[in-house]
């Protein structure tokens, strides 16, 4: 198994090298075709490994590393048994890091290092792989749980470790699925005529009654016991008992609900005509002014700030889900989803997405797609995209 050590101090750092090359082994020679790929939050190393041979990766903040002078620098790490690629998390973005690798055969002694090679992280978003259309189906929501799963119409879903390889799952449904998340009961995926499924191994999905036949359009969990769906005509359910049993909650409004979330202590949901409505419990609703009249979309939070999206390139932002602030337009796209990683993405009609580290300042990224783009996933390297047409988009 890989294993991490953070150096301690130079006399741990001396001590724990000479005590791994007391083996009967021998030095390896350095290893060639170093190469480092930066990524968000981490990067991929890799080299001509050869057989037999154990290699150690050292590295640090700076743009000088040696085999001899790392346990001098502040922050170094290494990584035993190291395996070509390799990938190594935990990095600051913006922040440039050098890395030198050795190897030793039999326990034996560690060989010379290889030149110092730099890299530094940076978040993901500003450059787009476009993958292969996984059919006909729209594609309308997209979570990272344990893997990412993708959901759309006609019951279709798909999951994927890494997304890019996709594998289709069997829903039991042919009504229209919009979106999905993960949480403590699983995967809970909603959809049109009032459907909620759910599953925890993505080969079985459960239905559940939700007591409306109103399309549902977004779920949301508090991290606790209370799962929100919400949908056409101001419908509002919950579910405290794992997404099985729901009850309908008053809303107060008959403007289609779009997208909720859960944030600074509640739940916020949004929809048509700027509606915005928060509640502490999922079952008492507040009315919200948002600050404008456009369709709202999507919800998200991040770097202390809650950002809402919707028709005509509309943001909107807030501290604490009360106050709202209406942010110039961002492009004239209709925006039909927002996630934070380590910046937020917005996606939306035509292929437009854009990303911003704060919510109010945004930069138009270059998706490589004129197909419509309706959900966005941030998970373990970047973020995954999903649109129309079995659309799918990666960035790392």
């Amino acid at each position: 198994m890989k294993r991490l050590f953070a150096c301690l101090s130079a006399a741990a750092a001396t001590f724990l090298l000479a005590a791994c090359g007391g083996g009967s082994g021998d030095p390896a020679p350095a290893p060639t075709g170093v190469a480092v790929t930066p990524g968000d939050g981490n990067v991929k190393i890799s080299w001509n490994a050869e057989p037999g041979v154990d290699y150690w990766i050292f590295y640090a903040p700076g743009t000088n590393i040696t085999t001899e002078n790392w346990a001098t620098l502040p922050g170094a790490r290494v990584v035993r048994e190291a395996t070509s690629p390799q990938t190594i998390g935990g990095l600051l973005n913006g922040t440039t890091y050098a890395f030198t690798i050795n190897g030793r055969t039999g326990g034996g002694p560690g060989g010379p290092g290889t030149p110092a090679v730099i890299a530094t992280p940076r978040p993901a978003g500003a450059s787009w792989t476009v993958g292969a259309s996984l059919g006909a189906s729209d594609l309308r929501g997209v979570v990272y749980g344990l893997k990412f799963v993708a959901v759309g119409t006609q019951g279709a879903a798909f999951s994927s470790a890494d997304g890019l390889t996709w594998t289709p799952s069997t829903t039991g449904t042919t009504s229209a699925l919009n979106r999905v998340i993960f949480s403590t009961a699983g995967y809970v995926a909603v959809g049109d005529g009032g459907t909620i499924l759910t599953s925890t191994d993505l080969a079985t999905w459960t239905a559940r009654t939700s007591g409306t036949g109103n399309a549902l359009n977004a779920v949301a969990f508090n991290g606790v016991n209370t799962h929100v769906a919400v949908g056409a005509g101001g419908t509002i359910l919950t579910s405290t008992d794992a997404a099985v049993t729901w009850t309908a909650a008053a809303s107060g409004t008959t403007n289609a609900l779009y997208a909720v979330s859960f944030a600074s202590g509640k739940f916020i949901a949004v929809g048509a005509a700027g509606t915005l409505l928060t509640s502490a419990d999922g079952t008492a609703w507040t009315a919200v002014a948002s600050q404008t009249t456009q369709d709202l979309r999507a919800l998200a939070f991040g770097a202390s700030t809650i950002v809402a999206v919707g028709a005509a390139g509309t943001v909107i932002t807030s501290p604490d889900a009360t106050t709202w602030t209406a942010r110039p337009a961002i492009g004239s796209a209709d925006l039909a989803a927002v996630a934070f990683g380590s910046q937020f993405v917005a996606v939306g009609s035509g292929g437009a997405i854009f990303t911003s580290a704060d919510g109010v300042a945004w930069t138009a990224q270059s998706s490589g797609t004129t197909n419509n783009l309706n959900a966005v996933a941030a998970g373990n390297f970047g973020y995954v995209v999903v649109g129309a047409a079995g659309a799918n988009l990666t960035a790392y």
